[in-house]
């Protein structure tokens, strides 16, 4: 599993690099500077265009002490969706994974669509390729 794990994490950060300006899914680092700064505004109001998007894209849950980021919900909508790190990418693709019973790429991205607002297809993809159950499915 550890191997899984080290070739997986190395794909998606050469992938996430690839991407650089445009990274959909943050480190735990950059997630937190994004709290910090939608804290700052609940307080003080925006004054950026940047704080202004923010608060527009996300809005923060408290858990206890803890906050965490969630895509903004729309209107009196319940339903949220947590903001996935990178470093919680594999965790949260595999527990989607075996929630569909290996049922492939599609399938798993629509099951973690359902509770991570940032996960990417690609990002199932590259999970599957590394899949051992999902290989000796595909050469039987």
């Amino acid at each position: 599993m550890s191997d899984f794990k080290e070739q997986f994490e190395q794909k998606l950060d050469n992938l996430l690099q690839l991407k650089n300006d445009n990274v959909v899914i943050p480190r735990k680092e950059k997630r937190a500077q994004w709290i910090a700064q939608l804290l700052k505004i609940q307080k003080e109001r925006p004054k950026t265009s940047d704080d202004y998007n923010m608060k527009k894209r996300f809005e923060i849950l408290r858990v206890g002490d803890d906050g965490r980021l969630i895509r903004n919900r729309k209107g009196l909508e319940t339903k949220f969706k947590f903001m996935v790190c990178s470093e919680e990418v594999l965790q949260a693709i595999s527990v989607a994974h075996s929630a569909v019973g290996h049922g492939g790429e599609k399938k798993t991205f629509k099951e973690g669509q359902k509770k991570w607002a940032n996960l990417t297809m690609q990002c199932c993809q590259m999970f599957i390729s590394f899949c051992i159950e999902c290989q000796e499915k595909k050469r039987t």
